[in-house]
């Protein structure tokens, strides 16, 4: 049976222009595609989300990312934890609601990270919960860093750790733009999608990708494509990049047949 994580955006799941406000009808659409997935074909689904107006506050005022630094640093680490867990409680009571068979799963409990990267953990109990039917639900969060001793961890890097133990045959991440483009789509009106992306190309893509518009304290495209790529080569397994904001590039990317050519999404390959 094949596995798939799907990542929904911190800027696709809040409302980036107002400090702690999530869009509660797009998390439901979200979720409500991914059901309907499920019904249609046999799947396991493991689904992360990002932070956006939620914990990236916290973490950016109280640079949760450089670790232990000064005197207040673990009280930004407890308030981005804090956060993240109120975002997470939306998203998996919106799931319960549609009768999903949600279950969180908190990564500073489950993961060890090392100057910024996951090192070593247990995930042997979302697996377990794969397995019986669930779709566990994991974020971005603060979690507790080896050399750092606090750190972020996005939820890009949290799909790469649990990667290792579940190997997901295809990695979604719903953004708020189309996909990968040859530049900022935001800012340039002739900016092209990149359809594909794989070992021939992969190197100049990430050399020209852009950041994040907004306080993204976990890093923008570029990051999260190397990320993406990383899975998807160690797994030889299929990434897409696609909006989340329209349902029906979504619903084109849950499918279990993929046009690459579509101009729906990027496709990421080993």
């Amino acid at each position: 049976m094949n596995t798939y994580f799907i990542k929904l955006g911190g800027s696709v799941i809040t409302d980036t222009s107002k400090p702690y406000t999530a869009n509660i009808s797009r998390i439901r659409s979200i979720l409500g595609r991914i059901k309907e997935a499920q019904a249609k074909g046999r799947m396991k689904v493991l689904i992360g989300h990002g932070g956006g107006s939620f914990p990236h506050i916290p973490a950016h005022k109280y640079k949760v990312n450089d670790g232990l630094v000064h005197k207040f640093s673990w009280k930004g680490a407890s308030i981005t934890h804090y956060i993240a867990e109120e975002l997470n409680r939306i998203v998996v009571n919106e799931g319960l609601k549609l009768g999903l068979k949600v279950f969180s799963f908190v990564p500073s409990s489950f993961a060890l990270w090392h100057d910024g990267l996951p090192q070593s953990g247990y995930a042997e109990n979302i697996k377990e919960a794969l397995n019986r039917g669930f779709v566990p639900v994991v974020y971005g969060d603060a979690v507790f860093d080896s050399r750092k001793g606090v750190t972020i961890a996005s939820t890009e890097n949290v799909f790469s750790f649990l990667s290792r133990w579940i190997r997901p045959s295809r990695v979604i991440l719903a953004t708020d733009v189309d996909g990968v483009f040859d530049k900022d789509p935001k800012s340039n009106k002739d900016a092209k999608l990149i359809k594909v992306i794989d070992s021939t190309n992969i190197d100049k893509v990430l050399n020209g990708a852009s950041g994040s518009h907004k306080i993204d304290v976990t890093g923008g495209m570029a990051s999260k494509l190397a990320t993406l790529y990383q899975i998807v080569k160690q797994n030889d397994s299929m990434g897409i990049i696609v909006n989340g904001l329209k349902s029906q590039a979504l619903a084109m990317a849950l499918k279990r047949n993929i046009d690459e050519e579509s101009g729906y999404f990027t496709v990421v390959k080993p």
